[in-house]
């Protein structure tokens, strides 16, 4: 099998078609891996410090065509300037070359992150829509044998039932779904986002609770004020933090499971409120 160094050859060869206002001039090459997560490698191109590569290592959306749709929703958020600008897009290989950004240099805030996520929202709809039932069955199936009942009934909870039914009759926006720290950067003084992958029409209260859980509490409570004000739900926020918390430990169990909750041992992880 092709290494992702390998299999960015063709992007790297492509150079002269890169979208750039100022064209480079010779070809660049690759550089080493800044980071790696449970779906990208991202590099360094060594003679073009202003760009990054990404290559897609494993698909983690349950959503089919999830790099079409990411690339869709990117260029749409490219536009409105809450995204790093794509350079180059390789759909056969799964890999962009893009515009760098920085990481936060301070603590990201509530207030600041709200801005970022109601310019989100403010996007144009797209047809892809947030399947978090779908999701969260097609992960359950990949839970270990033995704890695959105990994750079905948490599942059936009741309350676990009425937090999926009310996000689903919730007011549809598109929401990044993934707003966590390591999915944040700034440029020119802004706090941006990156990965797009879980980006879908949906209920803002999961893209509220899933961008809350790396906040501190104060944080937390300005987010939810800047995104929503005056129209704040406390059951939908409930419900967000319930579902979650929910497709957050059912995920790592697919991606991460040293870090993946056992139901067995207790329901601490998962939210009363």
């Amino acid at each position: 099998m092709a290494s992702a160094a390998q299999r960015l050859g063709d992007s790297l060869r492509n150079w002269a078609d890169w979208d750039l206002l100022a064209p480079i001039r010779t070809p660049p090459r690759l550089g080493p891996v800044l980071s790696e997560g449970s779906g990208h490698i991202l590099f360094e191109l060594l003679d073009e410090p202003s760009l990054l590569a990404r290559i897609r290592r494993r698909p983690t959306s349950e959503v089919e065509g999830a790099f079409s749709g990411e690339i869709e929703i990117w260029s749409a958020a490219m536009a409105a300037g809450v995204t790093p600008a794509l350079v180059y897009v390789d759909r056969q290989q799964q890999a962009v070359i893009c515009e760098r950004a920085r990481e936060a240099s301070n603590a990201i805030t509530g207030d600041a992150l709200g801005e970022l996520m109601c310019a989100i929202h403010d996007l144009p709809k797209v047809n892809r829509h947030l399947t978090l039932r779908a999701d969260a069955a097609s992960y359950l199936a990949a839970v270990p044998a033995e704890q695959r009942s105990a994750w079905h009934a948490v599942i059936q909870r009741a309350e676990i039932n009425q937090a999926f039914s009310l996000l689903e009759q919730d007011i549809d926006y598109l929401c990044h779904n993934d707003l966590t720290a390591g999915n944040l950067l700034v440029k020119d003084d802004n706090l941006v986002a990156i990965d797009w992958e879980y980006a879908a029409m949906g209920s803002r209260y999961f893209d509220l609770a899933i961008a809350m859980a790396d906040l501190p509490i104060v944080e937390q409570s300005c987010l939810a004020k800047r995104v929503l004000g005056q129209s704040l739900s406390p059951p939908l926020l409930a419900a967000g933090h319930r579902i979650a918390a929910l497709m957050t430990a059912l995920w790592q169990h697919r991606f991460d499971p040293s870090h993946a909750p056992d139901p067995r041992n207790g329901l601490s992880w998962l939210p009363s409120r």
